[in-house]
């Protein structure tokens, strides 16, 4: 995958932009207070759901403050049918709370698109690394400058973040409340029937066999759920902040897939993305990054949960990240991932693994 077949949304009008964030700035989040951005950034490499500027913002000639704001994009070259940015920064508001997990530091949200013609939100830069996904952290960047050992070290801690999120009891404050009030899939069975409008959705006139072949595969396979727990759901190394030091997560970002279900999902998730941008592109995985049965134990041990239905979930991976690079190609006029490339044809390798089980 090249950075040319992502749907990057654009902002026509960055200027105007920057003047009324700092206008909403000055208004809501510091009232009373003379605000600037005098530093305002579109990143090259942008987001695919949402559009993500980077500024600095100076309160009254006092220190500057680094902070990022999510953009929720507009128009019909869309990676989701449904996009809940509020419901994304409630979650992490939420998080933000809880003893143990990493979550970024948020400033605030307007969710009216009154201001920017769109629902936005902003957080405080959390000072860090990140793994890139384009060109492949296999392939290029910090990690590959990084030794095995530390390469180990930010794998396993991304693993035992992870883990602590799933250890979050669903029934006790603060999740049951954010649970019982927030709309979102609960439950296996809602979760299949999701991405099955989103194939629908997505492909519109168009047909993928592959796809279709996964997700029936899911539909007539499904397990029982040894329990439900919060998932992250788009659980991957280029969705971390590590510190600056490779010993600890300092954030998780991207909250767009979060569901309930079996935990084991993020696992698999977390897995299969990274041998699919190995393994699935040819390209041999970077020494010292554990591997399939290295991560399931050490999550096992850290849950205490079972990842006995570990194919099912890598199978619901593959079918997931299918359906969503088939829609972003064709969102960019390109198309060619949708019966085909390297994302499907991971995924059918995969499937295959339960003939050979």
């Amino acid at each position: 995958m090249t950075d040319d077949m992502r749907p990057t949304p654009k902002l026509s009008n960055p200027e105007e932009v920057r003047q009324r964030l700092e206008s909403w700035l000055a208004e809501t989040v510091y009232p009373g207070s003379a605000v600037r951005i005098c530093d305002f950034e579109i990143p090259e490499n942008n987001g695919m759901s949402n559009i993500t500027v980077m500024l600095s913002c100076e309160v009254d000639g006092g220190e500057r403050r680094d902070m990022v704001g999510r953009l929720q994009a507009q128009g019909d070259a869309l990676v989701f049918p449904d996009y809940d940015l509020p419901l994304q920064y409630a979650v992490m508001d939420m998080l933000g709370g809880v003893p143990g997990i990493a979550a970024p530091a948020l400033v605030a949200l307007e969710s009216t698109g009154q201001v920017l013609g769109m629902p936005f939100y902003i957080m405080a830069k959390t000072p860090g690394l990140i793994p890139p996904d384009i060109p492949p952290y296999h392939m290029d960047g910090w990690l590959c400058e990084s030794t095995p050992a530390e390469r180990r070290q930010v794998w396993n801690a991304g693993v035992d973040m992870m883990a602590a999120l799933h250890n979050l009891p669903v029934d006790r404050p603060p999740l049951k409340a954010f649970i019982d009030e927030h709309t979102f899939p609960k439950s296996l069975a809602e979760q299949l029937a999701y991405w099955r409008h989103y194939l629908s959705w997505a492909l519109g006139d168009r047909r993928s066999p592959a796809c279709e072949t996964l997700l029936t595969w899911l539909e007539g396979h499904q397990p029982a759920e040894q329990t439900r727990r919060l998932c992250w759901g788009d659980s991957r190394m280029a969705n971390v902040i590590f510190s600056e030091d490779k010993t600890r997560v300092a954030a998780l970002l991207d909250w767009e897939m979060l569901c309930m279900g079996d935990p084991v999902q993020d696992l698999a998730w977390w897995i299969f993305m990274d041998e699919m941008f190995s393994h699935g592109l040819g390209v041999p995985p970077l020494e010292g990054i554990p591997g399939r049965e290295q991560s399931v134990q050490r999550w096992c041990e850290k849950t205490g949960l079972s990842a006995d239905e570990l194919h099912y979930y890598l199978v619901f991976a593959g079918m997931r990240i299918s359906v969503m690079l088939a829609r972003m190609s064709l969102a960019t006029g390109d198309g060619s991932m949708v019966e085909g490339g390297f994302a499907i044809d991971y995924s059918l390798k995969v499937l295959g693994e339960a003939d050979e089980q």
